[in-house]
């Protein structure tokens, strides 16, 4: 799938964060593949993911600590995005909750994955650590509520963020997704904010908004300069060095017009 995304400002100026304001940080998850040497893949019937995701989620877990982050992160129960949380997780010492509210888009009513995904206690077993205590997640998870077009996608992304935000009053958090839920979010925080909120759904790629006590959102900035050049991936896709360039120079305010 192709997104134009159009730059027409500069970005610099939204690099922090103002007093009375929380967090809200959005990251599609790492390199996942079906198949292949090396991957890793404990779900039956779900995606895997490869050494280099791993890697991947570890640098985003890191860049979390720098920024300090202590809230909780919230995963779409896939393994990829689970398995990203908690890589990431290890690093920056947060729990992550998985949560159906946060999968991928679903496209039919047969839903997208007919063996009903990993239960809670399979998660728990491959990441003990990292699993929130609390987490609570209903099996099967996988909806059936078929969102034939973006903007139902992007009208239950948006739900889901408003609840996580009033169960978690005061503080940061962070959603683990997946690329069409990431840019759903993307335009559903350009309505809220009155900004463009630029930037490729790269693996994880860490989008970052901020809201206040009034409930006014607004972009802070677009983030990949924790991952090299080599681990900046959308899976197996092959990707245009230019299109590398152009995300880099989204993050230093450039203004650009590319195609992904």
């Amino acid at each position: 799938m192709k997104t134009w995304l159009t730059i027409g400002c500069c970005l610099c100026m939204f690099f922090f964060v103002e007093a009375g304001e929380r967090m809200i940080y959005v990251a599609r998850h790492c390199q996942a593949v079906g198949k292949g040497k090396d991957v890793i893949r404990p779900v039956d019937g779900d995606a895997g993911i490869t050494q280099l995701g791993i890697q991947q989620s570890k640098l985003l877990g890191k860049r979390l600590k720098e920024l300090k982050f202590k809230g909780p992160i919230y995963a779409s129960p896939y393994f990829r995005t689970v398995a990203t949380a908690c890589h990431a997780a290890s690093e920056c010492g947060s729990k992550v909750r998985p949560d159906a509210r946060v999968q991928e888009r679903v496209r039919t009513a047969k839903g997208n994955m007919p063996k009903g995904g990993a239960t809670l206690e399979q998660l728990r077993n491959l990441f003990p650590a990292q699993i929130d205590p609390d987490a609570k997640l209903s099996w099967p998870w996988v909806s059936k509520n078929a969102e034939p077009n973006k903007e139902l996608h992007q009208i239950r992304m948006a739900k889901a963020l408003d609840e996580i935000l009033a169960e978690n009053p005061g503080n940061d958090i962070m959603i683990v997704s997946h690329a069409g839920a990431v840019a759903v979010l993307a335009r559903e925080m350009e309505k809220r904010s009155g900004m463009k909120c630029p930037g490729s759904t790269w693996n994880c790629a860490l989008f970052k908004y901020a809201v206040d006590n009034q409930g006014r959102f607004r972009f802070v900035g677009y983030d990949i300069s924790f991952l090299p050049d080599d681990a900046l991936t959308s899976n197996l896709h092959k990707i245009d060095p230019k299109q590398k360039s152009a995300s880099r120079k989204v993050q230093s305010g450039v203004d650009y017009k590319y195609d992904l």
